[in-house]
């Protein structure tokens, strides 16, 4: 009798442990599974409509046959000359526009006369179109690197500029006052109340630079290179390969996924607070 109870029991045990361990890896790794789920049906659902007829593959490859040309290149090394064209004018970018946006946005968010100096023009340049500048910038500085980081660099520092102003501003002054009543220099409320307070700001401007920042690489390189992975993309299209524009935007946006990526984790660690209070 007490074999048949343990033995009928075992079945009704194991349900409710599956169901925890579900719940838990649901719980865990939700963002993942999401995404993953996400990506998979995006993926099949492409791959079904050209594959199927309902896409004429000249007009768009499919994913199979985007991911045997990206392996192709890569095997062939013909790929790596482009990536590192855009790579060098890419690092380059980022660096000057976290250099110059990030100090230049503390600096108008903290000082009066500086923003009330610089904000007409900033303005003005982020809401003009930044690719009619090339042919002035290919003008005075040629068509090597210099142009292109030029360019680049007016397409992705001023939403920092704009982003870390913003935080700055919205640091809460009760705070800065309390620290000047107990005697604190401007450096030390800068680096103890200004740049902690203000760090999602600034963390979630050069995330979207980053975007930016890969988007006028295409550009410049369409207008004013000989290499790199605009330069593959819009040789593509005149050629009517899809296959390889979309390699090309491949490497791209796995470039702003990793990069964005990275930042999150930044952020993490540097702004664990903000996590904190983030429902689930």
């Amino acid at each position: 009798m007490a074999e048949t109870t343990t033995h009928i029991g075992m079945p009704g045990g194991t349900q409710p442990f599956m169901g925890r361990l579900l719940r838990e890896t649901w719980k865990r790794h939700q963002t993942a599974i999401t995404r993953l789920i996400a990506v998979g049906l995006f993926l099949g659902l492409w791959e079904w409509a050209v594959s199927s007829g309902k896409i004429n593959p000249l007009f768009l490859a499919s994913p199979s046959s985007v991911l045997a040309r990206l392996v192709e290149v890569f095997a062939n090394g013909t790929i790596w000359q482009h990536i590192f064209a855009s790579g060098e004018v890419a690092l380059w970018s980022f660096l000057l526009c976290v250099g110059v946006g990030v100090p230049l946005g503390i600096m108008m968010g903290r000082m009066r006369l500086v923003r009330d100096t610089l904000e007409p023009f900033i303005i003005a340049k982020y809401s003009s179109p930044t690719v009619a500048f090339l042919p002035i910038l290919i003008i005075w500085l040629g068509i090597g690197v210099m142009s292109k980081v030029a360019l680049v660099f007016l397409g992705g520092v001023f939403v920092i500029i704009i982003n870390t102003e913003a935080g700055v501003s919205n640091v809460d002054r009760k705070l800065v006052e309390t620290a000047r009543s107990f005697m604190a220099s401007e450096f030390q409320i800068l680096r103890k109340i200004v740049l902690p307070g203000s760090l999602p700001f600034i963390i979630a401007g050069i995330r979207l630079a980053v975007g930016r920042i890969l988007i006028y690489v295409v550009i410049a390189e369409m207008f004013a290179s000989t290499s790199g992975l605009g330069y593959l993309i819009f040789q593509a299209g005149a050629m009517y390969d899809t296959t390889l524009i979309f390699v090309g935007v491949t490497i791209l946006a796995t470039t702003g996924i990793v990069m964005n990526s990275l930042l999150r984790l930044l952020e993490q660690k540097i702004a664990p607070w903000r996590y904190g209070l983030r429902e689930d």
